[in-house]
């Protein structure tokens, strides 16, 4: 038995590997269904939501690319999703080139699934090179700031641009980023109502906001998504629980799981070790000591 539990101490990096492969896979194809605790700060941000009147515009500012698609995106989506099943009408726009583009996919998405109309229920003003500047001027004139949507639509004749005049007139600024502009925000649009997804690793130094008050409510990282859309029972198309949140935590979850195994075992494997005759003890190649 002790033999046994030496062999741990070398398991086969392929064989590893191989575990790896399909613990993150498998939650991807067959749901695992994992029980979601919200923390207070997502809590936070869906009451706001609710408490918003019906005619106040949510902004969402989707400063994501590529690089941080796999927190942000789900973040993203679940906002879009419940906005929606809300009737609550919102604006998209970014700093960042590619966070218009990857957002549109998911809006047009939920809007086919939930009958919303472009121009209507929701606008892309698309992407903007300069935040300061452009922050500035939406402070006093949104629709002057902008000038044309992502489909090059005047935005001064925009229902949607036409009920935020200034950036204090929207219910929500939501900034879900993974570049750390929040900061940019929080300077220069000082009296908006805000509130922030970001990745991960930037979550602990956006909690401070969130205590201040300066935040109406804080989504972090893949959690961060999973939890809003456990609190807001998020439907994707074909009517099932549970987004791209609540599947990928499904993957993460495996996968600490392994891990911890692996760690237990590579520690027996020590123990064991330790406890056989010197020429019973396996080798670093995991065999017996030559006779």
């Amino acid at each position: 038995m002790l033999e046994l539990l030496a062999n741990f101490r070398n398991i086969d990096r392929r064989i590893v590997s191989l575990l790896t492969i399909v613990v993150l896979a498998v939650p991807l194809v067959v749901r695992i269904p994992l029980p979601i605790h919200a923390f207070p700060a997502t809590t936070k941000l869906k009451d706001y939501i609710d408490r918003l009147p019906k005619d106040k515009i949510v902004l969402l500012a989707v400063d994501w690319d590529s690089g941080t698609r796999g927190e942000c995106r789900p973040q993203t989506e679940a906002m879009i999703n419940y906005l929606m099943r809300q009737d609550r009408k919102f604006a998209i726009f970014s700093f960042v080139p590619q966070g218009p583009e990857l957002t549109e996919d998911l809006a047009e998405a939920d809007a086919a699934q939930f009958h919303k109309t472009y121009g209507k229920d929701w606008v892309n003003w698309g992407y903007r090179p300069n935040p300061l500047v452009t922050l500035i001027g939406m402070m006093n004139d949104v629709a002057g700031a902008m000038k044309t949507d992502i489909r090059h639509n005047d935005l001064t004749k925009d229902p949607i641009t036409q009920q935020v005049k200034s950036l204090k007139d929207c219910g929500l600024l939501m900034e879900i980023t993974g570049t750390g502009l929040l900061n940019t925000y929080l300077q220069f649009c000082a009296g908006v109502p805000m509130a922030n997804g970001c990745t991960a690793v930037i979550g602990p130094e956006t909690y401070p906001y969130l205590q201040s008050g300066q935040l109406q409510g804080l989504l972090v990282g893949l959690g961060g998504a999973a939890q809003f859309e456990s609190i807001t029972d998020y439907r994707n198309a074909k009517g099932r629980p549970g987004g791209e949140g609540g599947v990928g935590m499904g993957s993460q979850s495996m996968g600490h799981l392994l891990v911890m195994i692996l760690i237990v075992l590579g520690n027996l494997g020590v123990w064991a070790a330790k406890k056989l005759p010197p020429s019973d003890a396996p080798n670093e190649r995991g065999e017996g000591e030559a006779s």
